[in-house]
């Protein structure tokens, strides 16, 4: 995957989300998990998708997540208010699909394990 191209409505709002989340404290502590990277790709430019490590980042065993978030029409501010709720949450995350980790840790936090990660 490449990164879409700059600038655009999704990069605005992927910025706004990457400056609330890589902040100290870290607004994701209290679910035990750790921000990873905010970006967009440019096989999806219409969405800003959020990377978490949970539990925290140097923790192990983790698991890797990727959600997804459709750019609307509303400001990048109001949108990054949005996701960043939507990722403030216990686990597991709406719309949350593993891309790494630990299977069993996936699984004690409620995910499912992807086909595509079987080895």
């Amino acid at each position: 995957m490449a990164l879409a191209e700059r600038p655009s409505r999704a990069w605005e709002v992927a910025d706004s989300v990457h400056d609330r989340l890589f902040v100290l404290p870290n607004p994701l502590a209290a679910w035990d998990s750790d921000p990873f990277w905010v970006s967009v790709w440019d096989s999806d430019p219409g969405k800003v998708l959020v990377s978490l490590h949970a539990p925290r980042e140097n923790a192990h065993p983790s698991v890797q997540l990727i959600i997804g978030f459709e750019v609307t029409a509303e400001s990048p501010e109001v949108q990054a208010d949005r996701i960043v709720a939507a990722v403030r949450r216990p686990h597991p995350l709406e719309n949350a699909v593993v891309s790494g980790g630990d299977r069993a840790c996936a699984e004690a936090y409620g995910y499912v394990w992807p086909p595509s990660l079987e080895e």
